[in-house]
């Protein structure tokens, strides 16, 4: 009798070792899966945070990029628009010595005019 007892007592004893022992396993793994998402989560968080710095460094250089060209253009621009202004100018001083040359061309025929006539008045 005292074998079956001490028989009884080891099974019971050996089902609760196992019941235990199958029971921190599955804990184990249910923590093991939650520390697993949590490293996912974070390598995906710090992902994400790593492609918004390259994304933002990238658009900064385009933005300076295009800033330069832009820059280059307002200088084009600027150096154009003298050479064209400059070139208005000498066509409106070509132009105002045309005008002031026939202006006094005129002039000059109006009183040879008058002066032919005044010396046929005199005759």
């Amino acid at each position: 009798m005292k074998t079956k007892i001490v028989s009884a007592l080891a099974l019971i004893l050996l089902l609760t070792v196992g019941a235990y022992a199958q029971e921190t396993t599955a804990t184990s793994k249910k923590e093991v899966r939650k520390q697993e998402k949590a490293e996912r989560k974070a390598r995906m968080k710090s992902d994400m945070k790593d492609l918004g710095q390259s994304a933002g460094s990238a658009a900064s250089e385009a933005g300076q990029g295009i800033k330069r060209k832009a820059k280059v253009a307002g200088a084009a621009v600027d150096t154009t628009a003298q050479k064209v202004g400059r070139a208005v100018n000498k066509g409106l001083d070509k132009a105002e010595n045309a005008i002031v040359t026939e202006g006094d061309k005129l002039k000059a025929k109006r009183d040879s005019t008058q002066a032919a006539k005044a010396r046929r008045d005199t005759l």
